[in-house]
C-alpha cells in the first residue's frame, strides 16, 4: 500500500485505479460478483425515484470500497472529485428556473418581466439527481478500484462479450496511458524552455504540444503493432486465466444487499403508489 500511496502522489492528475485495485483486499475476489453486485446497484439507483435509494447505494458502495476493500479514503475521495463539478453542473442547470410569475419560487431574481430562481419542485428535482448520479459513479468506482482492468477484460471475454469489442477497449485503455506519458514528457520539455511564460506563448506551446502529441503517439501505436506482431500476434490478446476466491460471507453479504435494496425500492413504489 505504501509503494501505491508514494505512486499515486509523484503522477499528478493521473487516475491509478489499477494499482488501488491491485491493493484491493477485494481483488481476488471473483469478478463475476463484483459485476453482478455493480451492475445490479447501478439498474436500481436508475429506476428509483427516492433519495433514500440513491443515498443508501451511495453508503453502501463507499462502505464496500473501504471497510470491505481496505481502499483508502483519501484516494476515494480524491477519485470521486473528479466527476463530482460535472455532476454539480449538470444538476444545477435543473436547478435554476426562470418564469414571469414567481409565486412558486423560494428566492428569486428579478431581471425585467422575468424571474431566475428556485422553486421546492426543481429543489426537489436538483437533489435526487444530484444523488442519483453520485451513487451511479459510485457503483462504477466500486468495479474500477477491486478489479483490474485485465480482470474485467477476461470476465467479459467469459461473458461471451465480441471479442473484437474486448479487444478495442484493451487497446484503447492501454494506448490512454500512452498518450499520458508522452504528453508529460512533451510538456516538462516545453515549461523547462519557458514554453509558458506568457499567454501568447501558451497558447503556441499548447499547439506545438497537441500536433506533436499526435505525430509520436501513431509512432508509438506503430512501434507497438510491431512488437505485438514479432511476439506471435495473430488478432487475439490472450491473457492467462487467474484462480478466484469465492467466500461464503461475502456471497451471502451480496445475496442479503440484494434482497433489502430490491424490497426497499418495491416498497417505496407502492408506499409512492397509495400516495397518490
Amino acid at each position: 500500500m505504501k509503494r501505491v500511496h508514494h505512486h499515486f502522489h509523484s503522477h499528478g492528475e493521473r487516475i491509478l485505479i489499477d494499482q488501488i485495485a491491485y491493493a484491493s483486499s477485494l481483488r481476488q475476489v471473483s469478478p463475476f460478483l463484483k459485476i453482478f453486485v455493480s451492475l445490479y446497484s447501478l439498474v436500481l439507483c436508475l429506476i428509483s425515484k427516492t433519495y433514500l435509494v440513491s443515498v443508501l447505494i451511495l453508503i453502501c458502495m463507499l462502505l464496500a470500497m473501504t471497510v470491505v476493500g481496505k481502499t483508502r479514503w483519501h484516494y476515494v475521495i480524491h477519485l470521486m472529485k473528479i466527476p463530482l463539478a460535472f455532476i454539480i453542473l449538470g444538476s444545477v442547470m435543473v436547478l435554476i428556473q426562470i418564469t414571469r410569475t414567481p409565486q412558486n419560487m423560494l428566492c428569486a431574481l428579478a431581471l425585467g418581466h422575468w424571474h431566475i430562481g428556485i422553486t421546492s419542485a426543481s429543489l426537489d428535482q436538483f437533489g435526487h439527481l444530484f444523488f442519483q448520479c453520485l451513487a451511479a459513479v459510485s457503483c462504477m468506482y466500486f468495479l474500477s478500484v477491486t478489479t483490474t482492468m485485465t480482470e474485467l477484460f477476461t470476465a467479459l471475454r467469459r461473458m461471451h462479450v465480441p471479442a473484437f469489442l474486448v479487444e478495442i477497449m484493451e487497446l484503447v485503455y492501454r494506448y490512454i496511458f500512452v498518450l499520458m506519458e508522452i504528453s508529460s514528457q512533451i510538456r516538462n520539455a516545453q515549461e523547462c524552455r519557458l514554453g509558458y511564460s506568457t499567454l501568447k506563448i501558451g497558447f503556441y506551446s499548447t499547439g506545438q504540444l497537441i500536433s506533436n502529441l499526435f505525430i509520436r503517439a501513431y509512432r508509438q501505436a506503430e512501434r507497438t503493432y510491431m512488437a505485438m506482431e514479432s511476439r506471435g500476434y495473430t488478432g487475439d490478446l490472450t491473457t492467462l486465466g487467474l484462480t478466484y476466491e469465492m467466500k461464503p460471507q461475502l456471497l451471502v453479504g451480496s445475496v442479503v444487499y440484494s434482497v433489502v435494496m430490491t424490497s426497499v425500492v418495491v416498497v417505496l413504489k407502492i408506499y409512492n403508489m397509495y400516495m397518490l
